[in-house]
């Protein structure tokens, strides 16, 4: 037979061990989707970054708004962007509008070129509840 005692005590011990089964378990599932979502931030980080350095290094048209890009014809055109991720042609990227997209393009002469043949992008893709963000940072230069 078993006592009183021992029935109460076992009961503590199944219940404490499911406590932290369960605990462990709740934080593998809240973090099972930020792989998912880091990696849908790094895919349109290089999207963006790709786009930008196929442009040329300077131009006339393109202003840093969201929108359509299609027209943009240089790097700096895409400086001071903030928005969610959209296509060239200014179309939601579809399921990504949890993310940010923000873009800085400036005069940098850390390649040693100077005379302002040089310019720093900086990509950087972040999600709204603050737990992705994700920085590329690229030099563009003046083609000769």
């Amino acid at each position: 037979g078993v006592t009183l005692v021992e029935l109460v005590i076992t009961i503590v011990i199944i219940g404490i061990a499911a406590a932290a089964v369960l605990g462990v378990y709740t934080t593998t599932i809240r973090a099972s989707a930020d792989p998912m979502i880091r990696a849908q931030a790094l895919s349109v980080a290089e999207l963006y970054m790709d786009e930008i350095m196929g442009r040329p290094f300077s131009g006339s048209t393109g202003d840093g708004n969201c929108g359509s890009r299609e027209d943009w014809d240089h790097v700096a055109a895409y400086d001071g962007l903030d928005c969610q991720p959209e296509d060239v042609f200014g179309n939601p990227l579809s399921g990504l509008d949890m993310l940010t997209v923000s873009i800085s393009v400036a005069d940098d002469n850390s390649l040693g070129i100077g005379g302002g043949n040089e310019r720093r992008i900086d990509v950087q893709v972040s999600d709204n509840a603050g737990t992705v963000n994700i920085t590329l940072t690229a030099w563009r230069t003046r083609e000769n």
